[in-house]
């Protein structure tokens, strides 16, 4: 069987920053990350290890040292660190940290920031605190017609591991309704170019292998990618989760990886794939 990898697979920088970051840490004693450093369980695992575990609050602990995860938080876990005087280690991406700047900056001026993203996601929740939690938040266009927009002018930014196509259809549909807004374009690179290069490589191949955390949004999005353009497309954490059977009359492969998944794990699916070819 023929494997070909996704130039793109792997951690973004971001993601290597940060991680690289929390393990730097030489004190481990009392040290937290806010919330998981990346959404990736091989890598929370290690910093465990470590004896540094994720926390989502810093509410009656004693903490020495607080990481914060590469999505970012909001301005109150801050100020709180602060009062408390605890070190913050800001491992936040900052590609996340230049939404934060725009979001605080223009509803300073009185603009209305609609943001493009999962509402649950960490990285839209910090994003939200810049803007005193007023950020209007939508997943799609659909979800966007539903509201009932205030009148006035608008920012709108998106969540940095979005897909541009559903953003698109979002600022379509504000122009369509004459809507006063000033759109920033704050999805990642890395991200662009990895589902661009996941729509390619998913259509050169019998079966695609996503590799990924199911918690991890980019993740889940490079699958849905592939899974339009390859029906054999599977979305796992690691080699544990294959079988033979997945790669049945396959010729050639595709692997493509989220930002939050390791080299250790690509290359052990790698692995796995030449033991049963």
């Amino acid at each position: 069987m023929e494997i070909i990898i996704a130039q793109t697979a792997g951690f973004c920088f971001g993601v290597k920053r940060a991680v690289d970051m929390a393990f730097s840490q030489e004190d481990e004693v009392s040290t937290y990350t806010y919330g998981p450093i990346i959404h990736n369980e091989v890598v929370t695992g290690s910093l465990e290890e470590k004896g540094i575990y994720a926390i989502d609050d810093i509410e009656g602990r004693d903490i020495k040292k607080l990481i914060i995860r590469s999505h970012g938080v909001s301005p109150e876990i801050y100020e709180k660190s602060k009062a408390r005087n605890i070190d913050i280690v800001d491992a936040t991406c900052p590609y996340v940290k230049k939404i934060h700047r725009y979001v605080e900056k223009y509803h300073a001026e009185g603009y209305h920031i609609l943001v493009a993203g999962n509402s649950a996601h960490p990285e839209i929740q910090g994003i939200n605190g810049w803007a005193q939690n007023k950020c209007i938040i939508a997943k799609d266009v659909d979800e966007l017609k539903e509201m009932n927009l205030p009148e006035g002018k608008y920012l709108f930014v998106a969540q940095t591991t979005y897909k541009k196509e559903v953003v698109d259809a979002m600022k379509d549909y504000l122009t369509e309704k004459g809507i006063s807004f000033e759109y920033i374009n704050t999805i990642c690179n890395a991200t662009k170019e990895r589902q661009e290069e996941a729509v390619i490589l998913a259509g050169q191949v019998d079966c695609m292998l996503v590799l990924g955390s199911p918690k991890s949004a980019n993740t889940k999005k490079l699958y849905e990618i592939s899974e339009k353009h390859c029906k054999r497309s599977y979305c796992v954490q690691g080699a544990a989760e294959l079988s033979e059977e997945m790669f049945k009359d396959c010729k050639r492969i595709g692997i493509t990886a989220g930002a939050s998944t390791p080299n250790s794990v690509i290359e052990d699916v790698i692995a796995y794939i030449r033991r049963i070819g």
